[in-house]
């Protein structure tokens, strides 16, 4: 919501806080800003506070003639009594005069008021002859606040003189105050206290607590010439008479004055430090600030004076920034027309009038219509004719809503649309999976939207889907939940895009849903052992024959495609499949193979499953060494020599085994009868060769955990006994 910055200033003049006090007192005062339109907003935080300073040095300023206390009233001294001092008046607070702190002081039945209470005593005479301008060693009054320092006498009572001097101490901490009154008062000697045009002499002097300022209000004064030169004084001097301090044209002279006032305000080294808080915390110290608040705060606005005896006074004023809560405006409609008929064509703008508004009182929230945001916000060139406004064109339009109570205003746009009549874009077919086989799934629809609208304005057509042409020709029956329509296989969905607000201007076009069958209930086949071959290098072939039609049995109603892939991600891509049913591994010893399972022409590729089968290639038991043969010698019939023997096969089983507990031994007479395992030697610990002198041995050698087995051989050899001839025939006599 934006605001009118000219009644934010208005406002803002209207609405300064603070200078409650006597004008001298210590004060902070603030401007409260007009209310913001927006959270957010920002605005500009002003205060000022009374600017004073150390009492090194001074400054005098006119002030306006605006006496803070009466001019009669206080403790009367000097009563008919001329050119003396008062008794010693005591202040109940400190009060810095040119760097000094004082709580006596005296005052002169002359219009002066000094803190010299040792030269000058309590019903002593005040002096009164002067001629010496300020500062002056030889002032007869010095360390003194003049105003007006003249020779005037209490002491004369007739028709225009009612004298009265008196003081005061008024106020409260920390700023108390004395107030020396010298009311209606003649000038001294016959010639002047008799003159009714010199008249009476009236005038204040204020001293402040704290600030240590000094004020002097003047309502009359007249100089009589015919004594003493007229000479009259206002002005401050210290005790030295080296400085001091007079207003222009007031200094020891025969001038005149009537309702004027001079502050004289110490100037030093500053003693007040100003900072804004907030929630107590500093967030500024200059005395202007920019703030942006979201909700009504309260900012304080503090400054805090350091007296001339150390102590601290502090004075706060708090600012609400008012934030006004953002109206809750409706969102306007936007106009739409097929231009099938030629323009101009006509709007009623207002109609959108009550939306914008939203419940808000008609009176106090106007609503004007405009071609800009620039004019809007201005606001200038309001659309006079906003009931029936015509247009050829295609348009924004700008509605200002303004408070007229507080100028915030908000501004909203709607769009004037003139579109020709839509070509629906071409769409293709869906394709789902049917994920529980009943023929029906869940379709979103709107998956189309895109490719129907083939770069139409959204802002100006709208899309619908039906069941049947003549639904959707007649824009009736429309599919209230496009995007989880429960749609069945080969079903036409038809689509109708139209401009906005105007049923008459649309285009149709259709597509279909097919749905393919999902091969849920396939399993992970069984998995496979074998044997390796000779090689023993882990690899071997498999017959998948089995598997895949095992795959294929637990979907009996559907002709599926089984391909065989080496990963599962070869398998979703479905690509590198595997030669099958003859599936040689890749992998040594054990491997998973992946099986794609997918209904035959399926158009929806990712309606497939993937199952799993182990594949184990089993190592052939092997010998450390080649087995040694069995010799013996052919002992048994020494005489026959017949090659035949006896042999324990068994004690070569520790050699073939190699110790090995998971090995099992056989012995046979023929390889084929150990490939077999037929026909085994079945008492191997009594075996007698059944060829004289050589014969070969079948040893198969069996894994008994795994089935697997290897062939190897070893000879029987039977050595035949020496020959040895007969030793008597070889003796001779």
């Amino acid at each position: 919501m934006r605001n009118k910055y000219l009644l934010l200033f208005f406002l803002s003049i209207l609405s300064f806080k603070g200078f409650s006090q006597a004008p001298g007192c210590p004060d902070v005062g603030t401007f409260a800003p007009a209310p913001l339109c927006n959270p957010g907003d920002c605005t500009d935080l002003i205060a000022e506070y009374f600017e004073t300073g150390e009492t090194t040095s001074y400054e005098v300023s006119s002030v306006d003639y605006a006496p803070p206390y009466p001019f009669i009233g206080g403790t009367q001294v000097s009563v008919n009594t001329d050119d003396v001092w008062s008794p010693l008046v005591t202040l109940p607070f400190s009060f810095c005069f040119y760097g000094q702190s004082y709580t006596n002081v005296l005052i002169g039945s002359n219009g002066v008021i000094t803190f010299d209470t040792t030269g000058f005593t309590a019903g002593g005479g005040c002096p009164w002859s002067y001629n010496q301008t300020i500062p002056n060693t030889g002032f007869p009054i010095k360390n003194a606040i003049y105003g007006v320092y003249q020779d005037i006498d209490p002491g004369v009572n007739n028709t225009f003189a009612d004298p009265n001097i008196n003081y005061a101490i008024l106020g409260s901490a920390p700023c108390r105050t004395l107030v020396v009154n010298i009311s209606e008062v003649a000038q001294f000697s016959g010639t002047c206290n008799s003159d009714p045009t010199i008249g009476a002499q009236t005038s204040q002097i204020v001293l402040y607590e704290t600030t240590n300022v000094v004020e002097v209000y003047v309502e009359r004064r007249v100089p009589c010439n015919s004594w003493q030169g007229g000479v009259g004084l206002i002005g401050i001097q210290n005790a030295a008479g080296t400085d001091a301090l007079a207003p222009p044209g007031r200094n020891t002279g025969n001038w005149s004055a009537t309702n004027e006032a001079w502050r004289f305000t110490p100037n030093g080294d500053s003693n007040v430090e100003f900072a804004w808080l907030l929630g107590g915390a500093e967030i500024g110290t200059d005395t202007t600030i920019t703030v942006c608040p979201d909700v009504t705060t309260t900012y304080t606005a503090q400054a805090i004076y350091t007296a001339c005896d150390g102590t601290e006074v502090i004075k706060t004023q708090d600012v609400t920034v008012e934030v006004n809560e953002p109206l809750e405006l409706g969102t306007p409609n936007n106009f739409y027309v097929c231009a099938t008929n030629p323009p101009p064509y006509t709007f009623d703008l207002t109609e959108n009038t009550p939306v914008i508004r939203n419940g808000y009182n008609q009176f106090q929230y106007p609503i004007t219509y405009h071609h800009s945001l620039e004019d809007a916000e201005a606001p200038f060139n309001q659309i006079i004719n906003d009931t029936a406004y015509s247009t050829d064109v295609s348009e924004t339009i700008f509605a200002r809503i303004e408070n007229v109570l507080t100028g915030c205003y908000e501004v909203v746009s709607f769009e004037i649309i003139i579109a020709d009549a839509p070509v629906a874009g071409e769409v293709d077919d869906i394709n789902v999976c049917d994920l529980d086989g009943d023929g029906t799934e869940v379709v979103d629809l709107t998956v189309q939207y895109n490719d129907v609208m083939a770069g139409l304005d959204p802002n100006a057509f709208e899309v619908f889907y039906y069941e049947s042409l003549i639904d959707a020709d007649s824009n009736t029956n429309e599919i209230t939940a496009p995007d989880a329509y429960l749609a069945t296989d080969g079903q036409t969905i038809f689509i109708r895009v139209a401009v906005i607000d105007d049923e008459g201007c649309y285009d149709i076009t259709n597509f279909d849903i097919n749905l393919t069958e999902f091969p849920n209930d396939v399993v992970n086949p069984a998995p496979m052992e074998t044997c390796d071959d000779a090689s023993n290098d882990g690899l071997a072939e498999f017959d998948l024959t089995n598997a895949i039609a095992g795959i294929m049995a637990n979907e009996p109603g559907m002709t599926l495609d089984v391909s065989v892939h080496l990963s599962q991600a070869d398998a979703d891509a479905n690509i590198n499949p595997q030669a099958q049913p003859l599936f040689t591994t890749t992998v040594p010893n054990a491997q998973t193979i992946y099986f794609r399972v997918q209904e035959q022409g399926a158009l929806v590729t990712s309606c497939y499953s993937v199952v799993t089968m182990d594949l184990t290639v089993n190592e052939r038991p092997t010998i450390l060494a080649p087995i040694t043969n069995y010799v013996q010698c052919d002992q048994t019939d020494p005489d026959a020599n017949d090659g035949i023997e006896e042999f324990d096969l068994t004690t070569k089983d520790t050699e073939i085994t190699g110790g090995n507990v998971d090995y099992a031994v056989s012995y046979y007479m023929s390889f084929a009868d150990a490939d077999s395992a037929t026909n085994v030697i079945a008492n191997p610990a009594t075996y007698q060769n059944t060829t004289p002198f050589t014969e070969t041995i079948y040893v198969r050698l069996e894994n008994t955990l795994t089935g697997c087995y290897s062939v190897f051989d070893f000879d029987l050899i039977i050595n035949a006994l020496p020959t040895i001839s007969n030793p008597a025939a070889e003796f001779h006599a």
